[in-house]
């Protein structure tokens, strides 16, 4: 079944064919997403979270999980639109019946969980990438040189391509990380990598001894 299929979701693009989407690390849906693929319209939907929801909850859960935002319409026409988290989201969908309703429930429920997997990982893979940028710099020596080429031999391992490559092929801007464009297995390994590369850092391994350890412990281009 379709909402069986497993989900391709990275920080950048998040999760695009339900329009759920990364803000400051919190998987969102805008209502008007929710709308076109709830098959209902816009304004009803809006309707729904200001006389139905709202009035109802604490202001902070409404501001937390509800945010009021604004887009421009074909007409140029600036409109209200509501961003929502996952529990935003189960509030308003849970009134809505039928089979196709349901399946689409089940789908965003096991996208925002996949969401929510993904930048728990990404967040460990920062305090991962910053372990092993400390283990660099107490040992081998700051020269931003050494950290691009301790990076790219990760990024190397792990995606089969220099993080230039990669970013190229993904359309990543410069100033962009290409674990940003990682699915989650992927971003597992780059975490996993940069933290065994660290402790071989730390044990005074040469750059390729530690290479030829984090080659073995995963297959190139693989998954």
């Amino acid at each position: 079944m379709e909402n069986e299929m497993e989900l391709v979701a990275t920080i950048k693009k998040g999760v695009p064919e339900l329009g759920i989407f990364v803000d400051d690390m919190q998987a969102r849906v805008s209502s008007r997403d929710i709308a076109k693929i709830f098959d209902k319209e816009h304004y009803n939907v809006i309707r729904d979270i200001e006389d139905k929801i709202l009035p109802y909850i604490a202001r902070d859960f409404g501001e937390l999980n509800f945010e009021l935002s604004s887009y421009k319409s074909e007409q140029n026409k600036k409109l209200p639109e509501y961003l929502l988290t996952f529990d935003g989201f189960t509030l308003l969908v849970m009134g809505y019946t039928g089979q196709k309703a349901m399946d689409f429930k089940v789908r965003y429920i096991n996208a925002f969980r996949a969401m929510g997997t993904l930048i728990t990982t990404r967040l460990l893979s920062k305090v991962g990438y910053r372990e092993m940028v400390g283990s660099i710099r107490l040992n081998i020596g700051n020269n931003p040189e050494t950290y691009a080429k301790e990076a790219d031999m990760i990024n190397q391992i792990v995606l089969g391509m220099k993080s230039k490559t990669f970013k190229e092929l993904n359309g990543i801007k410069e100033n962009e990380s290409p674990r940003d464009s990682a699915v989650i297995n992927k971003l597992n390994e780059l975490d996993r990598a940069q933290r065994l590369n660290s402790q071989l850092i730390i044990a005074r391994l040469s750059f390729d001894q530690r290479k030829q350890i984090i080659s073995n412990n995963f297959v190139i281009g693989d998954k």
